[in-house]
């Protein structure tokens, strides 16, 4: 059954066919304060949305993101431009066509909040 849905001949004499590798699903908000962000394999949000230590996102754009000498705990140094950058948590990642992401996400600080009225969990 499920080679019938993945591939289709339109005409055997020509064999004109079509194969098709598809995966659907759907991403849906998981909290309030979270938000969705597309970009593209191999760009600076990937460089800054998935690494492994703080991941994090850039904040505004051209003058808004300028380097402040009084403000160095919120910038940082990457391939020799500074970056005004907010701590995230990553929490959906989905692979889009023509190689781009499409991500869920939430400022760390606001994540962390919603965890304070728990209080202290013995783990």
């Amino acid at each position: 059954m499920g080679l019938l849905y993945s591939h289709y001949e339109a005409n055997p004499v020509t064999n004109n066919s079509f194969k098709i590798n598809a995966v659907s699903g759907t991403l849906t908000k998981t909290y309030k304060d979270s938000y969705f962000v597309r970009f593209q394999r191999g760009s600076l949000m990937e460089e800054f949305y998935f690494r492994e230590e703080k991941p994090s996102r850039t904040i505004g754009s051209g003058r808004d993101n300028l380097w402040d000498v009084n403000d160095t705990e919120n910038y940082e140094s990457y391939k020799g431009r500074y970056y005004k950058v907010k701590e995230i948590v990553v929490l959906q990642v989905m692979l889009c066509a023509d190689n781009n992401y499409l991500v869920e996400a939430i400022d760390k600080e606001n994540y962390e909040k919603m965890f304070e009225s728990f209080g202290d969990v013995d783990e």
